[in-house]
């Protein structure tokens, strides 16, 4: 440092120093009273305009409640629309299933699941009719 430098340069006496915490001391009051008299206007401002504010979000929750409701009901329609859509393809599925199952079962010479039950019931009604002419035999003799 020149000499220059050393005599513009201003040192502080402990008397100034407490002057500047004085200062300082006096900021933070101040601030810390304005943040108070914030607290207290936002409070006020609170209980003014809550009802009002309240109010608000209970037609928010309205306007919001009634879209979701519209929105559901578009969403089952949409869902029964799929659900017979997808009964009537699963029942196409299964007719052609049954159809080819049965034409190749036919080609390998085994009968159809109808051609059983015919010969099903055939076997019922000549069981019958033979129990029937075995009861008149034994009532003959």
């Amino acid at each position: 440092m020149t000499d220059h430098d050393q005599k513009d340069e201003v040192v502080e006496t402990p008397d100034e120093e407490r002057s500047g915490n004085s200062s300082s001391v006096l900021d933070i009051r101040k601030y810390t009273n304005q943040i108070w008299l914030a607290g207290l206007g936002a409070f006020s401002k609170a209980e003014e305009e809550g009802g009002k504010f309240f109010e608000a979000l209970v037609d928010t929750g309205r306007e919001l409640e009634s879209k979701t409701r519209s929105a559901e009901a578009k969403v089952d329609e949409f869902r029964e629309k799929v659900r017979h859509r997808t009964g009537e393809t699963m029942e196409r599925m299964e007719k052609a299933f049954d159809e080819r199952l049965n034409k190749a079962l036919s080609r390998l010479g085994l009968p159809s699941k109808r051609e059983v039950e015919d010969l099903k019931q055939q076997i019922r009604e000549l069981t019958a009719e033979l129990e029937k002419q075995e009861s008149q035999q034994s009532s003959e003799e």
